[in-house]
């Protein structure tokens, strides 16, 4: 989530008229709209390898993975959101095209700009999903991947892992993510500067 709108609050109707013309994305949220903050290309590769992942882990059941162009209701508001990923199951949202509203996954890719509310006022709202049991938040400047699992009591517990190596769990499926996995092939954190030339000999006398 990015900087919000310069204007005053909107209805939910107010902002899909508005958003229609605007060339960007945006989410919605407690009546402001937000443009979404560019990706970058190692924050896109992460989110490509999570939403695999997740996908082959999945294969065969009647759950289905999703990426940040399609977006994400939660019902009884007008919140509006884009993942970077998410997974639903349900036939309700297999039947809904463009919108869907009950993920049981989440997975989102901190960026500097946006982690503070990633973690904050988005966080606390994706746990208003009812039927949500997963939410992971993936670090983008190394492999480190925090899983929060919602219990039967409705308390949510945090389980880590960090390092290529690592194998995380997710206690509400039947299946462990590998970090090698989630951070395969990622670009390099900065271009290579290009070798010195060294300038020709001149010629002998």
């Amino acid at each position: 989530m990015g900087l919000p709108a310069p204007q005053r609050k909107m209805t939910l109707e107010d902002f899909l008229a508005w958003e229609a013309e605007q060339p960007e994305r945006w989410e919605f949220f407690a009546g402001e709209a937000f443009m979404m903050a560019g990706g970058s290309d190692v924050h896109n590769a992460i989110s490509l390898n999570t939403a695999f992942a997740l996908r082959e882990a999945l294969r065969g059941t009647r759950c289905n993975v999703f990426m940040s162009d399609v977006r994400l209701r939660l019902a009884g508001s007008d919140d509006l959101f884009y993942p970077d990923v998410f997974v639903t199951c349900t036939d309700a949202d297999r039947a809904r095209r463009q919108v869907k509203e009950e993920p049981v996954l989440i997975a989102e890719v901190l960026s500097p700009s946006t982690e503070a509310c990633d973690r904050g006022d988005k966080f606390a709202t994706y746990r208003r999903f009812a039927g949500l049991k997963t939410v992971l938040l993936l670090s983008q400047d190394r492999a480190h991947v925090e899983c929060f699992t919602r219990g039967e009591d409705g308390r949510w517990v945090l389980s880590e892992a960090s390092g290529e190596a690592a194998r995380l769990a997710l206690p509400a499926f039947d299946f462990e993510l590998t970090l090698a996995d989630l951070y395969r092939d990622l670009p390099d954190a900065e271009p290579s500067a290009p070798a010195p030339t060294t300038p020709p000999s001149p010629p002998a006398a």
